[in-house]
């Protein structure tokens, strides 16, 4: 359905708290002075996109730059001459002459607590188990992490359910929520002048070591092991490097045998009654939508994904294994509760008529069979007379990413998989807009290209703050599908969308409710979010509010605006096609997911 404005702007009184008040106190007691910073960075990844746009927001001048060689900080530096050298995501080393410049300070945005010194931080927390971890903003010095602290803050690392504790997902929730607090806080202090403090040990308050970098035998499954220290090992090495296993597996006509390594993801423990099936440790027990569930020591575990020659794929993509499938699971579970099995996609239903639509997919790509599964979901929650307001969660630290380009790039023909892909995803979007229900769009993590667009389908968009948005398809070569030439200038205009297509840039969630791509962001935890947006769609089920507003939307959903809206998903897949012949897009895959 088309974007219901005149709703939206009746409502609005109620939807007044999503202007963000997250660093409010920070933004009244700043000093106001704008700094240049420089961003030296391994990658440009979800963390330094995040910093980079909250302190832009806060007029200072960001450039990023992604490094190859320490030698190129140096020329960098020099050329620049900085406020201020951040480094958010770097393992190289800073050469000297950097970092002991004393008219530029240089910084690491380390991982860890006080005291913490290493590159495996949060893998040892999680191994370790800690109650809490943090973040700690450090000088740079000749001593990896030794330097001295301008800003440390710690956070609470338990989860209510412990399968979404990986190192990837703590990474881009409190690691990444700590380290803005962090970095603000820091670079306060330095326009102040207030100095930073160093780093004592004879201290009892601080409780961090320095500790050895993980090795592959640290990483190593030994299936003999009970399912939970298993999976706390898989889930430590996520997303990289994985942790390093193999399976026992059985052919057709042939005696077990043992494969060779593979890099493991996406554990999840079984807690149902399949733990208890016969097998012997490092036995592939059974299969389920391309994830294997193994035999351990003491119960038994899912794999979602293996990695080979540097191409992670669903683990039934590289294993040969005879194993039988396993029935689905019930599709409803409980509001509130998560799935005691291997799945990826799950509906709750409230008693007020609120279904939560949950699909969470590894890294939010999403391949053919999964949208396929999610349309089949979609349209049962649809004839269900009882659910009058919809809400698409996506997944708890990626909302939806779009296609699923490793799979496409495995495939005989990547170009027929793109085409299908596309194609499927297309159908999930049309679900969406054309459904009878109140839909909202709750984006708990990051998304882009397809995945971003997917959410402007809906009725309302909202975010959790401090959500990363990547709107754009061109760094993929792709002019991009998802009916997003006719929601995005709905939602922004014309101008705004091709300034958002075209400059390929990152835009903070709160930015993104300025200009009308989402309308609203709330809240510093997927869980305050969640509490929220359970509150925000309760409300919207309430008759006859709830009756006006499908009156409203069945009014707007005229033929010739569904034909429109079709037509735009005609023109931009006729440009797709060729998109997907293109030899820019084939480089640009495999620059992508060879790594």
């Amino acid at each position: 359905m088309p974007r219901i404005t005149m709703l939206k702007n009746f409502l609005k009184p109620r939807f007044q708290p999503v202007l963000s008040r997250r660093f409010e106190s920070h933004l009244l007691n700043r000093p106001e002075k704008s700094l240049n910073i420089l961003f030296f960075a391994n990658k440009h990844n979800s963390l330094s996109q995040r910093m980079a746009l909250e302190l832009r927001k806060r007029q200072h001048n960001i450039t990023v730059h992604e490094i190859n060689e320490p030698v190129e900080m140096t020329k960098l530096a020099f050329d620049a001459q900085p406020d201020l050298i951040l480094c958010p995501f770097l393992t190289k080393r800073i050469p000297e002459e950097v970092f002991s410049n004393p008219n530029i300070p240089c910084w690491i945005v380390h991982p860890g607590i006080e005291g913490d010194r290493g590159m495996s931080s949060i893998d040892w927390a999680l191994y370790d188990r800690e109650e809490e971890w943090g973040v700690s903003v450090l000088q740079a010095a000749s001593e990896m992490d030794a330097g001295d602290i301008w800003s440390t803050k710690t956070f609470p690392v338990r989860r209510p359910e412990v399968n979404t504790l990986t190192k990837s997902s703590m990474y881009v929730n409190e690691v990444t929520q700590t380290a803005v607090k962090a970095v603000l806080e820091a670079i306060d202090n330095l326009l102040v002048g207030k100095a930073p403090r160093p780093l004592d040990y004879s201290n009892p308050q601080v409780r961090g070591i320095c500790r050895p970098n993980m090795t592959k035998a640290d990483r190593t499954v030994n299936w003999e092991l009970p399912a939970d220290e298993i999976a706390c090992q898989i889930r430590m090495s996520d997303s990289a490097p994985g942790a390093v296993g193999r399976f026992r597996t059985k052919e057709a006509g042939s005696d077990w045998d043992w494969t060779k390594d593979f890099r493991l993801f996406g554990a999840r423990l079984e807690k149902g009654r399949l733990r208890f099936l016969p097998g012997k440790p490092g036995e592939i027990l059974g299969q389920s939508h391309g994830s294997v569930l193994v035999k351990c020591g003491r119960g038994a575990l899912w794999v979602s994904h293996l990695k080979k020659s540097k191409l992670k794929l669903p683990a039934m993509m590289w294993l040969k294994s005879q194993a039988p499938t396993v029935v689905d699971p019930s599709l409803s579970i409980l509001y509130g509760s998560y799935p005691y099995t291997a799945q990826d996609i799950w509906t709750s239903m409230t008693s007020d008529g609120v279904c939560f639509v949950h699909f969470e997919f590894y890294n939010g790509a999403m391949r053919t069979s999964q949208c396929q599964r999610l349309v089949s979901v979609l349209r049962a929650v649809e004839n269900n007379d009882f659910c009058k307001v919809m809400v698409l969660m996506g997944g708890r630290d990626v909302f939806s990413n779009g296609i699923h380009l490793n799979v496409i790039e495995a495939a005989d023909d990547p170009v027929q998989e793109s085409w299908r892909n596309i194609n499927a995803i297309n159908d999930v979007v049309r679900c969406i807009f054309s459904s009878r229900k109140i839909t909202i769009s709750a984006l708990r993590g990051n998304a882009g290209a397809g995945g971003a667009m997917l959410a402007l389908a809906s009725d309302f968009a909202f975010a959790r703050d401090g959500v990363v948005l990547n709107p754009h398809y061109k760094l993929m070569k792709l002019y991009g599908s998802e009916y997003h030439t006719y929601f995005l200038p709905k939602r922004v205009g014309q101008e705004k969308a091709d300034e958002l297509l075209s400059s390929a840039k990152p835009i903070l969630a709160s930015d993104a409710a300025e200009i009308g791509f989402l309308d609203g962001s709330v809240g510093d935890s997927a869980e305050e979010f969640e509490s929220w947006i359970k509150e925000q769609a309760s409300y919207l089920s309430r008759t006859p509010l709830q009756s006006y507003i499908v009156r409203e939307k069945n009014k707007k959903a005229q033929r010739q605006v569904m034909e429109n809206i079709e037509e735009c998903r005609s023109n931009e897949l006729s440009i797709m096609a060729r998109n997907f012949q293109d030899p820019e897009y084939h480089q640009a895959r495999k620059n992508f997911v060879y790594h």
